[in-house]
């Protein structure tokens, strides 16, 4: 109960702190919003024209090139209201998705003109990666499932036209080939096959994480991990400047006389810390999933298991937090403070993946080694576990583990290097 009484007194302090709430909740929320504009705005077009062309970008894959039937396609794919066709070949298309610069692509097979022709069936697949924005994913599928069906139909038809012809041509009587009943219930087997084993069928692949593959969730979306866990870890800055100020101003000296031990005071100093760092990545994440699908920028969740969310960020926090006090412990004036926070927390959220993806840390070997050594990197791989690939606790115990070692260390050094006075 004393520690929670001191605990809420800082509590107190802390929130008639203009600057300090400020920097907890204002400034996450417009980083977040610079940074996942600009990651949604990635694979964007520089032409004018392109610019002026609201539609969606669409990502063909055309293994049929200067097949008609693959053309017209892509042409009625062009001619939706919602999707304006950019070709690709394979290799690009993989390797943009992979990279978070478009979200699903479609391939056209090989031969597809000539299996048309030749009345075989064909599949157009519609890759999407696993987190895709379910509405925009349904909104293709339907675009691309209704040009397939009305294709499959008209060519059915013709087949079927075609074979009365071929009926008529062998048949002395010519007038029975073309007899109304007999053109309805042609027509009528043709519409029931185009309905039951189209010409074109359209298959979705979602693809694996094989071969240590990652795919992440929307562009502008995939940036609150990454903000989230810059803030948390920059607030142990301002944590260490906060005891520095009561220490120059002799507040912690008179916390000696209260009658709780040293690591019960200590105790009562993190805990307000540790909860305001909770509240400010819920902020984050609750910005995330409510606000940046209304701005049209991205969609969010917490994954599959939100208690596995909820255990990261209650240790993230807590390495955060930790870290604060072996900053204060160890500086001694408000310049080292500085030097410090500069040092321990922009360049480790940098390596740790906190201001660019994780991708791009791990294609550059020293980078991705280095970024084993800093908790950013851990907190960000939890993050994104749990998020993207629907990971949970016990799949993400590594990372915590990691986190919770870190926690260890600062602490150790926090408390046996601490002064109160």
């Amino acid at each position: 109960m004393k520690i929670w009484n001191l605990a809420k007194k800082d509590l107190a302090i802390i929130m008639k702190d203009r600057g300090s709430v400020l920097w907890i909740f204002v400034l996450p929320v417009v980083f977040l919003l610079i940074f996942a504009g600009l990651a949604s705005a990635q694979g964007g077009s520089s032409s004018q024209d392109e610019a002026e062309d609201t539609r969606t970008p669409l990502t063909v894959v055309n293994h049929d090139p200067g097949g008609a039937m693959a053309q017209r396609f892509m042409d009625d794919l062009n001619r939706s209201e919602s999707f304006r066709v950019v070709e690709a070949d394979e290799s690009s298309a993989e390797q943009n998705l992979k990279l978070l610069k478009i979200s699903r692509y479609v391939i056209i097979p090989a031969d597809f003109t000539k299996f048309l022709a030749e009345g075989k069936p064909v599949n157009v697949v519609v890759v999407t990666h696993p987190n895709a924005n379910t509405q925009g994913t349904q909104t293709l599928l339907q675009v691309v499932n209704g040009i397939a069906s009305d294709t499959s139909l008209e060519l059915q038809l013709l087949d079927g036209i075609r074979q009365m012809g071929d009926m008529q041509a062998g048949n002395p009587n010519a007038e029975q080939a073309f007899q109304a009943d007999k053109i309805v219930a042609q027509a009528k087997s043709q519409f029931d096959r185009s309905r039951i084993t189209p010409l074109i069928a359209v298959d979705q692949q979602v693809p694996s994480e094989e071969g240590g593959t990652k795919y992440s969730f929307d562009l502008g979306a995939s940036s609150v991990p990454g903000m989230a866990v810059l803030f948390v870890f920059l607030a142990a800055a301002s944590t260490a400047r906060n005891i520095y100020e009561e220490r120059k101003i002799g507040s912690l000296r008179r916390l000696l006389s209260a009658p709780l031990s040293r690591a019960e005071l200590m105790l009562g100093k993190m805990l307000p810390i540790w909860l305001l760092t909770l509240v400010q990545i819920a902020v984050i994440f609750a910005f995330g999933a409510l606000i940046l699908p209304v701005l049209g920028i991205g969609s969010l969740s917490i994954g599959k298991y939100p208690l596995a969310w909820g255990l990261a960020s209650m240790i993230i926090a807590m390495c955060s937090t930790s870290l604060g006090i072996m900053i204060a412990s160890v500086a001694k004036s408000e310049g080292q403070i500085s030097g410090l926070s500069n040092a321990l927390l922009w360049v480790a959220g940098f390596l740790g993946g906190a201001l660019i993806p994780t991708f791009l840390i791990q294609q550059m070997p020293t980078l991705s080694v280095l970024s084993r050594l800093v908790p950013q990197s851990w907190a960000t791989r939890a993050y994104y576990d749990v998020i993207a690939r629907g990971a949970d606790i016990w799949e993400i115990l590594p990372s915590l583990g990691m986190l919770l070692v870190f926690s260890a260390v600062f602490f150790f050094i926090g408390i046996r290097r601490f002064r109160f006075e």
